[in-house]
């Protein structure tokens, strides 16, 4: 692939997504969509969401899965550790790094703009079981309300960061589709734990899917200008 080709190829993978994601973020944020999910899931009669301390979807879907993703990173931390010294995983070091880096990064940077965005999580807002008023992301809030600390959404980042499989799927970009799903699932499951939990709009995790998304299109960019495309490596 040429230069310019790659390029334009990039443009698309970053262009696309974000109209696709401006459209549904307008649909969740200023369409209700976010409030009418989030009563799906609310039972008026407790006035509280029932799931929100359910042992399958707090102890197995957010603390135990987000144990399975915090191993799984370490296990590439260490593959990518042992590149120098193995012999087999040499071919592999650049996408090793890359995977590394990316879904660290993309996972610290959602934990990051939660500290500054100030939005609350569904259960602290009046009508599903809290007290404050819903304001959305760029309306201004009252600084006599509590800081929120809920978008974008922490949990399913740890599911969108491996979106960044996608790039280490191989040069032939056909191929590479089939790499998006562990991503896309296994964000989705996390992402509609917490909804039903109450702890985030769908809003708030779709914008972690874009940003993990930018970050993976990003770091690959990077690397291949630098001239270390992270590809995974067929055995020589």
């Amino acid at each position: 692939m040429t230069r310019r080709a790659s390029r334009h190829a990039r443009m698309t993978l970053a262009v696309w997504p974000t109209l696709l994601v401006i459209g549904l973020f307008i649909s969740l944020q200023y369409g209700g969509l976010d409030l009418r999910v989030a009563h799906l899931f609310y039972d008026p009669a407790l006035g509280r969401f029932p799931l929100r301390d359910n042992f399958w979807a707090n102890q197995v879907f957010h603390d135990g899965a987000r144990q399975v993703l915090v191993g799984l990173a370490l296990l590439i931390l260490v593959a990518w550790g042992l590149s120098w010294r193995v012999p087999a995983l040499r071919r592999q070091r650049a996408a090793l790094a890359y995977l590394t880096i990316t879904i660290l990064l993309s996972m610290l940077l959602v934990q990051q703009l939660k500290s500054w965005t100030n939005v609350d999580c569904p259960w602290d807002v009046a009508g599903l079981g809290g007290l404050r008023p819903h304001i959305n992301l760029f309306a201004d809030k009252p600084d006599t309300l509590p800081a929120g600390h809920c978008f974008p959404g922490g949990h399913s980042s740890g599911g969108f960061a491996l979106l960044a499989l996608y790039f280490v799927g191989g040069v032939h970009r056909a191929r590479r589709w089939p790499m998006l799903l562990p991503g896309l699932l296994t964000g989705s499951v996390f992402a509609v734990d917490q909804w039903a939990r109450g702890a985030h709009f769908p809003s708030h995790d779709l914008a972690s899917a874009y940003l993990c998304w930018m970050v993976a299109l990003g770091m690959a960019t990077l690397f291949e200008r630098l001239g270390h495309p992270p590809q995974f490596k067929p055995p020589a």
